[in-house]
């Protein structure tokens, strides 16, 4: 399933930034931690949230959860 819309493609990054940070972290290294620490110390946690958000969703979309597009009737 491909991103449709903004918010598709918003929630897809975070899942992208998600998975990276993930594998980052099975190795032992906090990469957003590293990165947004000397920004804002709350700032990670803020993008972790985030992450979960975009995988609620996008598991919403993929089970076909999310709102339905309307059907154009051929008159």
């Amino acid at each position: 399933m491909r991103p449709q819309n903004t918010l598709d493609w918003v929630a897809f990054v975070f899942l992208l930034i998600g998975a990276f940070a993930w594998a980052a972290f099975v190795t032992d290294v906090n990469v957003l931690d590293r990165a947004l620490e000397p920004i804002a110390d709350p700032l990670d946690d803020v993008v972790f949230v985030l992450i979960g958000l975009s995988g609620i969703y996008w598991v919403g979309r993929v089970l076909g959860l999310g709102p339905r597009p309307a059907r154009q009737t051929g008159r």
